[in-house]
């Protein structure tokens, strides 16, 4: 596991995500697929932990507008951006994960944090406070970046990273060398597994995205894509259904309490 800005308090963090003017985000096609995976929420009362600049509050709200939906994001200049995406469509909240708003016990259906394991220092210790905020038959939907899909072509590159610039881009984003986020982590899919454990939370669906992405980035770079081609997603489909998910490098789980 490489780590990156874990030294950092929770208010320079903030300020650093400030700075980017909520302009990080995910390819175009990344929000619909999560909203797909997390299936129908209307009516449902749903947190997106980490909601950054509101991308899937947004689509969630086309989909499923009778859901009742809250953001919380550490990021005052994401929380305004996400005000500003969503109206009154959405209650977004301004705190960290270490630091969590006042709220009633069991107040949740669905609990969402998409991307956001690898950018917390005790990533497990934020699941564990989540957890009571869910309802009994609740479920956590986490979405995170799984390192091991980059093997074996990431260790070679990270050697030549430092002396051929050009190479970081085949590395995986969360990686020290190639990382634009103030603090990161490169899990891999069995260390984040081992945390989800840890918490006391059952995988009951998962899926991946992305396989082999070190081929595929030699479409983003090269073949000027904006989105995967349409055979990476079937590629992925079918990968995702023989629960080969450790070959895609953006993994989707659906997680319960035990």
């Amino acid at each position: 596991m490489i780590k990156v800005g874990h030294d950092l308090t929770d208010a320079e963090i903030a300020a650093r995500y400030d700075a980017f003017g909520g302009e990080l985000s995910m390819h175009s096609d990344f929000y619909p697929a999560v909203a797909e995976f997390i299936g129908d929420v209307k009516g449902q009362r749903v947190l997106d932990a980490g909601c950054g600049a509101g991308q899937l509050l947004v689509e969630l709200h086309r989909r499923y507008p009778t859901a009742e939906l809250y953001g919380l994001e550490i990021s005052p200049a994401n929380v305004d951006k996400a005000r500003a995406h969503l109206g009154d469509a959405a209650h977004i909240m301004q705190a960290s994960l270490t630091n969590l708003p006042a709220l009633p016990a069991a107040f949740f259906d669905t609990i969402i944090l998409t991307e956001v394991l690898e950018h917390l220092r005790w990533p497990l210790q934020a699941l564990l406070a989540l957890k009571p905020l869910l309802k009994p038959e609740g479920a956590f939907v986490i979405t995170f970046p799984n390192s091991a899909a980059w093997l074996p072509f990431s260790v070679p590159t990270a050697l030549l990273a430092p002396l051929i610039r050009p190479m970081r881009g085949f590395l995986p984003h969360e990686h020290p060398l190639r990382t634009e986020q103030p603090i990161d982590t490169v899990f891999s899919q069995h260390e984040v597994f081992a945390i989800l454990h840890q918490a006391g939370l059952r995988i009951t669906d998962r899926a991946c995205r992305e396989t082999f992405p070190y081929v595929l980035e030699f479409f983003y770079k090269f073949g000027r894509m904006a989105n995967p081609p349409r055979m990476w997603q079937r590629l992925d489909r079918w990968v995702s259904q023989r629960g080969w998910t450790v070959l895609g490098y953006r993994i989707f789980v659906r997680c319960q309490p035990i």
